[in-house]
């Protein structure tokens, strides 16, 4: 649901025939939060990829997971010019190679559970579940924020 200041930031996502923002973030091994990017919702997926990995400053990625809306031979060869090996699920219609660091590392794909453990985590803060920003960046700014409460929480 979008309220009112929020129209002009948000865009419309077909798949979902919703308008609204689109969340793109990277966690580690442990589920823990590495990256977020905020976009309105008329973004494909691969296009906030890289601008979500650009934004990691912790650490060195050394493998992405991910799952079939990344599928794409640019985004591949996108990765690993930045030294990260990509595990990503293919597609039917993809009948490229398969890159022999993608069957060694295979396992890695089956962790997408932490991943929607994280948005679910995003998801449980009314204010950020229901888009009521005028920005994206300040929304993207509040989702940091809800992160951030999550891990003081687990500390305590």
């Amino acid at each position: 649901e979008v309220k009112k200041g929020g129209k002009k930031h948000c865009g419309y996502s077909g798949k979902h025939r919703i308008n609204g923002v689109k969340r793109s973030i990277v966690v580690d091994a442990r589920g823990s939060f590495l990256s977020l990017v905020v976009a309105r919702a008329n973004r494909h997926d691969q296009s906030l990829a890289l601008r979500t990995i650009d934004r990691i400053s912790i650490g060195q990625l050394v493998r992405l997971g991910a799952d079939k809306g990344y599928d794409s031979n640019v985004l591949r060869q996108s990765f690993l010019t930045r030294n990260i090996h990509p595990v990503i699920a293919r597609r039917r219609n993809n009948d490229t190679a398969i890159f022999a660091s993608e069957l060694r590392h295979s396992r890695y794909s089956r962790q997408r559970w932490k991943v929607e453990r994280s948005f679910n985590w995003l998801n449980n803060n009314r204010r950020i579940d229901r888009f009521m920003e005028k920005s994206t960046r300040t929304y993207q700014g509040f989702c940091h924020m809800a992160f951030i409460k999550f891990y003081l929480k687990k500390l305590t």
